[in-house]
């Protein structure tokens, strides 16, 4: 409780949030109250670092969903229990590109390749709202050219037979890598799945190469943050696809419903909306835990007793002690103060 008759109150800090409050609204409340960087106002940087984030995110879409197809079998869809020897190498395709890549352009543009990773740089303070956008268009646009890319380099395979297993390739083949949930997954199942694999993912890179205080500083965070997405690929390919980054699942699955030969029912469809909301809220709750792992502990203080303070400083302030007669001196006789 604050009185209506004392000055405007001081900005809030983060220890003047009840525990509730800073475990939900904290990356919310930075929002409105920490300004974002100002990394728009250089054009020229801008349009540099948005150019080469979606080039990196097309190569790394590209040879990511391409191990798909390089590998032979299709892993999702079928309710069946298919060639596991493949999900090695499609994870280690995925975790080693992002790897190199982080390498290449992480001290030109942060190496994101991820909207979710973006995403959760804005919450953190680390980017603005508006290059966070342009990065956006540039990996959706830079994972569609991938995904065009990848049909291009595989469209002689389109309906000729599948080695000796009585089948043939579908137009686009494998429909180009696209995420897919297996027929023994609920939907629930799925987005689960994809929350959590996209938590580790970004937890290790917030605490990698966003955190100067870390042990992967300076050139180490590329190796863990590469080592994780392959983690989560061997958990994640046999039930959902392994999705955990939007614009990788955007690419394939819009190419095929752009081909007139593809079936957009196979790669969208009820359950499509877990490989959006899964990275988003993801990213989100990454922001949430550090913060609290930001916290100040080393600091400790008793808050009942601060408030306690601050309110009889208020008090003081609207009701100032009674002034007393001066004391008088006893050398000279003149009025002390």
């Amino acid at each position: 409780y604050v009185p209506h008759t004392t000055p405007a109150a001081a900005p809030l800090l983060c220890e003047d949030f009840p525990v509730p409050y800073l475990l939900t609204m904290a990356t919310i409340a930075a929002i409105f109250r920490i300004e974002a960087p100002d990394d728009t106002s250089n054009r020229k940087r801008l349009i540099r670092d948005t150019l080469v984030e979606g080039l990196a995110t097309m190569v790394f879409v590209f040879f990511g969903t391409h191990s798909v197809l390089s590998t032979g079998r299709k892993l999702v869809g079928s309710g069946e229990i298919d060639d596991v020897a493949r999900v090695t190498p499609i994870a280690l395709a995925f975790g080693v590109s992002i790897m190199a890549l982080v390498y290449a352009i992480g001290h030109i543009t942060g190496g994101h390749m991820n909207p979710g990773v973006s995403f959760m740089m804005m919450l953190q303070r680390q980017m603005s709202w508006k290059k966070m956008l342009c990065y956006w268009g540039a990996q959706f646009l830079g994972a569609i050219v991938a995904s065009s890319l990848v049909w291009a380099a595989s469209s002689g395979m389109s309906g000729k037979p599948m080695y000796d297993e009585g089948e043939v390739f579908n137009r686009p083949p494998f429909n180009l890598g696209a995420n897919g949930l297996d027929d023994f997954v609920t939907t629930g199942n799925g987005f689960l799945l994809e929350l959590m694999g996209s938590f580790f993912f970004f937890f290790v890179i917030s605490q990698t190469a966003l955190d100067k205080k870390g042990i992967a500083v300076t050139n180490f965070p590329a190796i863990p943050i590469g080592f994780t997405l392959v983690v989560v690929h061997i958990c994640l390919i046999p039930f959902t696809g392994c999705g955990v980054n939007p614009a990788r699942t955007l690419g394939p699955s819009a190419v095929v419903c752009m081909s007139s030969t593809g079936k957009c029912d196979e790669v969208i469809a009820s359950w499509y909306w877990i490989y959006w909301a899964g990275p988003l809220v993801a990213a989100w709750l990454v922001a949430e835990v550090t913060a609290l792992m930001q916290w100040n502990v080393d600091e400790i203080e008793d808050v009942m007793s601060t408030k306690v303070s601050t309110d009889m400083d208020l008090v003081d302030d609207v009701i100032p002690d009674t002034p007393t007669k001066p004391e008088q001196s006893v050398t000279n006789g003149e009025g002390a103060c």
